[in-house]
């Protein structure tokens, strides 16, 4: 295990996450791949609270000093596959808060450092992971046919029907995206697939692919084909499925309804969405939101909504620059 004394644990003032050094002193060894377990897990923890902002440098960091010990080849043999893994793991998370932060072109270079390791891994279940994120990260910089490339890799491995969903969902997207009439086709066997419920063969990872997932994105679908009432009933319906708990989902949810809300000029509807998000930004930081909100607001402005919800927003605006 790595000495402490060469300064191993340095504390945070988000939760007091433990960040590793570029090297320590001896090399890495099972107890040290435990230890980036739990950063993982602690970053996903605080991602589900607080989004992406406050917490993706940090993530950045600690994949850099762990990949630097990679590279130094400072570890012991017999945990060269798990610390290949947990990198992954770290590099997946890294890319993820870049992304939820739009810092895009960050995010991009993480997500390609993350898959190549998950490869060397043999981590079949975190590459999919990535793909799925980089298709994702490809349909909101509005790239479909690039979103198309990542799923036909995705469709390559053999998917759990949880996967499946999962890869289907960002299929459909890109078919709406590109005005492929069959994005509801494929929406709809994506229902089917998540209707099967838990598989064995499901990765851990993939508990959050579920029904309030599918709503988001049929909204997104009809958004792009443009039946925004449509969108505001799916978005409405995910962030009502989603656990007080999970304020960074309630988050990014209420930023696309709020945005769709504007786009039908529902101003009351609007300035209740709003006001939810203001509560929410005092403990959420999400640069991917905060462009749906600074979108809103000025599609408000222009469409003459009512000086209240134009304050509203702009103070909302402020808020989550």
């Amino acid at each position: 295990m790595a000495d402490p004394g060469q300064g191993w644990e340095q504390e945070h003032a988000l939760g007091g996450l433990v960040v590793p050094p570029v090297l320590g002193a001896e090399p890495l060894g099972s107890e040290d791949v435990d230890r980036l377990r739990r950063v993982v897990s602690r970053l996903v923890g605080l991602d589900a609270q607080h989004g992406g902002r406050a917490i993706a440098p940090l993530a950045a960091r600690v994949f850099r000093a762990t990949t630097a010990l990679l590279a130094a080849g400072r570890y012991a043999p017999s945990v060269e596959r798990d610390l290949l893994a947990v990198t992954a793991e770290l590099g997946e998370v890294a890319g993820w808060l870049a992304f939820d932060s739009a810092r895009f072109d960050a995010a991009r270079g993480l997500n390609r450092q993350a898959l190549r390791l998950a490869r060397l891994a043999g981590d079949r279940g975190m590459e999919l992971f990535v793909l799925g994120n980089t298709a994702l990260q490809a349909h909101e910089t509005g790239r479909p046919r690039a979103a198309l490339d990542a799923v036909e890799l995705m469709e390559t491995r053999p998917l759990s029907p949880r996967l499946r969903a999962l890869a289907g969902l960002r299929r459909a997207r890109a078919a709406a995206a590109l005005g492929d009439d069959r994005a509801f086709a494929v929406l709809a066997r994506a229902r089917s697939d998540l209707s099967d419920g838990v598989h064995r063969t499901d990765p851990e990872w993939s508990w959050w692919v579920t029904d309030r997932e599918l709503a988001v994105h049929e909204g997104e679908v009809w958004r792009a084909v443009g039946e925004p009432a449509r969108a505001v009933e799916r978005y409405a319906a995910a962030v009502g499925a989603t656990a007080e708990r999970y304020r960074w989902a309630r988050f990014i949810g209420g930023a696309f309804l709020l945005d769709a809300l504007v786009g039908l000029r529902d101003w009351r509807d609007a300035e209740h969405a709003a006001l939810a998000l203001h509560r929410l930004a005092e403990h959420v930081g999400s640069g991917r939101a905060a462009l749906r909100i600074r979108a809103a607001a000025s599609a408000a402005r222009r469409g003459g909504a009512p000086s209240s919800l134009d304050d509203t927003l702009v103070a909302l605006v402020r808020r989550t620059s």
